[in-house]
């Protein structure tokens, strides 16, 4: 399967009566992209702003981030399930606006609970939060839609998700024929025509929690191809089908944006080494269950996925939600080992607060097996965010009362963008 990614750099947004690319410059014919998302009756209205890099801007209630990217080839459909036809994806041509972001920002004014910061994550345009996330550093077009009257909250959840990847597909079809500045090539052949093994290249698999049980799924929300899929079963995918749209990020996937899996950091190592050090097996998808019978379940069946099918020699594994999947994401490990697997997990550490613990950084599992761990932080560390001069969404009070336009002080884990569960993150911890 060969998928080819056609960049157009993008360094401006703007309003316009028509919606087009020209010389590096985004027109959005905003009446348009209303009228197209306000078909959707789940949507009591929908308002389009833009925030640009540098700006003194915040963004409140992100829900995620999608970039906008659309088909190019004959056949093709944005989004299958979601959005267009039921059709795979992964293969042929599609138009990428990098440098530009759709930001679903929540305005029904129906927070998570009274644990959950009044304003939700945040996305800062100027000063050191837009220096710890790359959304301070594109040009976000932020959705603000209301629920439609008598409209349940999953639904208007799962109706906005779907809003962002019309308006993703939307946008990208305007550098449609247009000469790209970049293209990225990704091709993988089937795996059978994937040599490996000892004494040649090591097969390598990479286990991607796609969903986690943790928190009630959404029904209706596109999660793998236009569907919710809490009772999938460990499932082999080309790696292709995820950079194009098949796969897509859960409301409270906690630190895990659809932008970050459209430019999934995992699969693009493993493409880059692959053919070098190892050779890239492909991807098994799963869920992260929430009882031990079913967790036993699912890592058995992608181990021996891995083993049995793939043939792996090695597996990369990395988890979605906050600490209850790590217990799967380990447990998967400890099943791959025993089957002669050598495994590696990458994690955020998501189950302790770094204030309640002597060292930081903990795990919620001790497995001997799992011996390999490459830790990518913990969210809880607080900076200080200046004041802005603009505010996008949301409430205009913080959680302790005060005006969110002024300067606050924030946990990383609430600046979108920052910390990622996948490994596109840029922090680096040291202790002094």
């Amino acid at each position: 399967m060969r998928l080819e990614l056609n960049v157009l750099k993008i360094r401006d947004v703007q309003f316009s009566d028509k919606t087009a690319v020209s010389d590096g410059v985004l027109y959005i014919n905003r009446d348009q992209l209303q009228e197209l998302l306000s078909e959707d009756g789940r949507l009591g209205g929908v308002e389009i702003e833009l925030a640009h890099p540098g700006e003194r801007c915040r963004i409140l209630q992100v829900l995620d981030v999608i970039e906008p990217r659309a088909k190019t080839s004959d056949g093709d459909e944005d989004f299958p399930g979601a959005v267009g036809k039921q059709v795979p994806a992964g293969k042929g041509s599609t138009c990428v606006l990098q440098g530009t972001a759709v930001i679903l920002s929540d305005s029904s004014g129906r927070g998570e609970g009274a644990s959950a910061d009044p304003n939700g994550e945040i996305i800062d345009m100027s000063g050191p939060g837009a220096e710890v996330s790359p959304y301070g550093k594109t040009h976000n077009i932020v959705l603000l839609a209301a629920p439609g009257d008598g409209v349940s909250t999953q639904e208007y959840r799962a109706a906005l998700k779907i809003a962002g990847l019309k308006t993703s597909a939307y946008l990208a079809k305007a550098g449609k024929g247009m000469k790209p500045d970049l293209t990225e090539v990704f091709e993988l052949p089937p795996v059978t025509d994937i040599p490996g093994g000892s004494p040649k290249l090591p097969r390598v698999v990479y286990i991607f929690q796609i969903l986690t049980l943790q928190f009630e799924p959404i029904p209706g929300e596109p999660i793998l191809y236009g569907k919710n899929v809490p009772d999938i079963v460990p499932t082999l995918i080309h790696p292709n089908e995820i950079f194009d749209g098949a796969v897509i990020a859960p409301h409270r996937a906690l630190l895990v944006q659809t932008y970050h899996i459209q430019n999934h950091p995992m699969i693009k190592e493993l493409y880059q080494r692959h053919g070098k050090e190892l050779s890239f097996a492909g991807v098994i998808i799963m869920t992260a269950p929430n009882n031990v019978a079913d967790i036993e379940r699912v890592s058995n069946i992608a181990s021996c996925l891995a083993k049995y099918i793939l043939g792996a020699d090695g597996a990369v594994l990395t988890k979605t939600g906050g600490g209850a999947p790590e217990l799967t994401m380990a447990r998967t490990a400890q099943r791959c080992e025993q089957l002669g697997i050598r495994t590696a997990i990458a994690m955020l550490h998501l189950g302790a607060d770094i204030k309640d613990t002597k060292y930081g950084a903990v795990t919620i599992f001790s497995m001997p097996e799992v011996d390999a761990i490459v830790s990518m932080g913990v969210p809880f560390m607080e900076f200080t965010f200046p004041a802005v001069d603009r505010i996008i969404g949301g409430s205009r009070l913080s959680q302790g009362g005060q005006p969110v336009q002024g300067e606050m002080v924030r946990a990383l884990r609430w600046v979108n963008g920052s910390l990622c569960q996948l490994g596109s993150a840029k922090q680096k911890a040291v202790r002094y």
